[in-house]
């Protein structure tokens, strides 16, 4: 993976920490305001005439009496804008949630079926207004919900089995595991299926995520890499021109050839390519995600010439093996 790629990846997943973040605030901020505006409409116009209006509030006692008899619809109108509003947002949070580690259509499916539960309560909750019995509203509810469920039971259960298959992950794409007695590489990880390739690249194998639940998995560990690991030096092209005196700073990532991993705290150095010898114009170490940022003071380093050819270095140790960048010639101006 190049670095641009990497950088670009890495700014989709903060993007999505940030929506994420956003997304509860979003759906507690319409908690706290239904909460707030059931109590208020209660405390002024839950006053029948039958008991007494507070002194505080009987001059208002002609408002309270005309809006009391219709304080249900109210109540009802409220919990259902408001109530709207949260199970949208509560069904935005968990799309995002599930984007981390699974794909659009999978997400997508989950949200589909939290806003479908969602209305479900809500519509309880608003026939419970209207009902003295909050707990039959909710029966009524149960009822036609377990008919549902014993319709659709087997998808139902495989839907329940997929999303759990997404939350705990057992295994993720590209691992080549054993379930059901198939084996093959796990290609996507669907709300119904789990998709797996052949290994031999000629199949796709389409199983049940209610089959994967009730399995024993056997996931392939990935061969041990040989030490030294090999690396890649990435150094990203600095300006073609600079003037002597000016800061310059060079920036790039260390990383593992294979895996693409980053190699934290690893001591790098530009170098200035010279005839005999190459000189150490500066130094740093890289992060823990791999990158440096190295500073240097243009000069000239060669009397006769007014170009400096500089390439990144990282020597290597007993775990990673040494690498050099991509060579790049800079002209120092006179100021």
């Amino acid at each position: 993976m190049t670095l641009p790629e990497e950088d670009a990846r890495a700014k989709a997943v903060e993007s999505r920490v940030q929506s994420l973040r956003a997304g509860w605030l979003k759906t507690i901020l319409y908690i706290v305001v239904l909460a707030v505006s059931l109590s208020v409409l209660d405390l002024l116009f839950g006053w029948t005439p039958d008991e007494t209006i507070p002194p505080y509030l009987q001059h208002l006692s002609g408002v309270i009496l005309l809006v009391n008899p219709y304080i249900q619809y109210i109540q009802a109108i409220l919990i259902f804008g408001l109530g709207y509003l949260i199970v949208n947002a509560l069904s935005g949070v968990v799309y995002t949630y599930m984007r981390r580690f699974t794909d659009h259509p999978t997400a997508a499916t989950v949200r589909t079926l939290v806003r479908i539960a969602g209305l479900a309560v809500l519509l309880s909750l608003i026939a419970s207004v209207f009902n003295a019995n909050p707990a039959a509203a909710l029966t009524v509810g149960s009822f036609g919900g377990l008919v549902v469920g014993f319709a659709t039971q087997t998808i139902l259960s495989n839907v329940v089995a997929g999303v759990f298959l997404l939350l705990s992950r057992p295994y993720t794409f590209g691992d080549t595991i054993t379930v059901a007695g198939q084996t093959g590489v796990v290609k996507e990880i669907r709300l119904m299926h789990l998709v797996l390739e052949s290994t031999d690249g000629t199949r796709e194998i389409l199983i049940p995520s209610g089959t994967v639940v009730t399995q024993i998995i056997h996931k392939m560990k990935p061969p041990a890499q040989a030490k030294p690991i090999k690396t890649v030096l990435k150094l990203e092209a600095p300006p073609a021109r600079v003037k002597a005196g000016s800061r310059l700073v060079f920036t790039g990532r260390l990383l593992e050839a294979e895996t693409g991993k980053p190699v934290a705290n690893a001591n790098i150095r530009i170098m200035e390519r010279d005839i005999g010898r190459d000189d150490l114009l500066a130094s740093g170490k890289t992060g823990e995600d791999g990158s440096f940022s190295i500073e240097w003071k243009a000069r000239k380093t060669d009397l006769l010439d007014d170009t400096a050819e500089v390439y990144a270095k990282y020597d290597g140790d007993e775990q990673y093996q040494q690498s050099k960048s991509e060579l790049f010639v800079i002209e120092i101006n006179r100021r």
